[in-house]
């Protein structure tokens, strides 16, 4: 896990400002490992950072997707983008009845960034399943409404 000295270094170190919005922003990620859409960190940090913009959560979210700090997933089939603070190589799973996105803790087995794949030099890989997740899936047996 990355450290916030870190993280402003790098940031520094690849000519991105550190606001206080930014640092906000980066704290909510490292803090809320949930793979939130900007419009769910916005709404979260809009009451303490009133005159902070959606703009402002999306420009950060790409400058830190093109230092390779945060993962931007889309996998609901909704059109919805989510960010992912673990950048590691790993799988999610997807609950089709919550909607919420889990990490899975087993490591990609396959191809990798910087592998070669019939010539092609691989950059990212992006790997999901979709089902019901156990939470949902206990909540069923229990006679739950979902």
């Amino acid at each position: 896990m990355i450290k916030e000295q870190e993280i402003i270094q790098i940031l520094k170190n690849n000519g991105i400002k550190t606001t206080p919005q930014r640092m906000a922003i980066i704290s909510f990620l490292d803090h809320n490992r949930i793979h939130p859409s900007a419009e769910n960190i916005y709404k979260t940090l809009k009451k303490d950072f009133p005159s902070m913009s959606l703009a402002t959560v999306y420009n950060t979210l790409e400058k830190l997707k093109d230092i390779k700090k945060v993962v931007k997933l889309n996998i609901s089939g909704d059109n919805k983008v989510y960010y992912d603070y673990n950048t590691e190589d790993h799988y999610h799973f997807y609950c089709n009845t919550c909607n919420k996105i889990y990490d899975l803790e087993h490591k990609n087995q396959g191809t990798k960034p910087g592998d070669h794949v019939n010539g092609h030099k691989v950059e990212e890989t992006h790997t999901y399943f979709k089902g019901i997740c156990k939470s949902c899936v206990e909540q069923k047996k229990l006679g739950g409404n979902k």
